[in-house]
């Protein structure tokens, strides 16, 4: 009962929000931006270095992917309440006195990564990060984070300035919670479900029909 409760106050709070939003969660293709090919192949290195580089829990390490002569580099995790502007924040964040004793593992995996060149020695990167943790007397959780980054060009490579990480809306991340419960083989029973539905209204139509038409005579 509870669920159908909640269920049903998900479709009358989100579905009328989801029509007006006009195909929010519509996917498609990605676009093809021109960009130097060295370029991009040096950025897209840098951002799955980054994934390595959580991943083997040596997270002090990240701040070698930032540009040292930056003087304000600023960050932004999903969990921050606040922008982190500057090395003294970043690197509290990043290479802190002690490790977080709640955090067990981390491991990241970056896909579909993009990358758009604005000027000379500046590249801007936009991609998905799939983030998956274990904190200490709980399950691991993951989730797919929406993140962008801007990169300098240094005489040592491509170097972090900024980088944000954006998080779905409350909203939407509840119906992905929704969708992603749907069990496997959902594709064949609703296109069956789809016959049976117009056959079932078809020959319910038809006896209509003949029962009027019995009627008359």
């Amino acid at each position: 009962m509870k669920t159908i409760i909640l269920t049903t106050l998900f479709c009358c709070l989100i579905l009328p929000i989801n029509a007006l939003a006009g195909g929010h969660k519509e996917v498609l293709p990605m676009v093809d931006i021109t960009v130097d090919p060295t370029v991009e192949a040096e950025v897209t290195a840098v951002i799955h270095e980054t994934a390595r580089r959580w991943s083997s829990q040596q997270f002090s390490t990240l701040l070698e992917l930032w540009d040292p002569n930056e003087p304000f580099p600023t960050y932004l995790g999903e969990e921050q309440q606040q922008w982190f502007v500057g090395w003294e924040r970043l690197n509290a964040y990043l290479d802190p006195p002690r490790p977080n004793p709640a955090v067990e593992a981390i491991r990241q995996e970056m896909f579909d990564i993009q990358v758009k060149q604005i000027a000379p020695d500046l590249a801007i990167a936009f991609f998905y990060m799939h983030f998956e943790m274990k904190v200490i007397k709980a399950k691991p959780f993951g989730e797919d984070i929406r993140a962008s980054a801007v990169l300098r060009k240094t005489d040592k490579g491509w170097k972090y300035i900024h980088w944000a990480e954006s998080p779905k809306n409350p909203k939407v991340y509840i119906e992905d919670l929704f969708e992603q419960d749907v069990k496997p083989g959902w594709d064949e029973f609703y296109k069956q479900a789809q016959k049976d539905k117009k056959a079932y209204w078809k020959e319910k139509r038809a006896r209509k029909k003949a029962a009027k038409e019995a009627a008359k005579q």
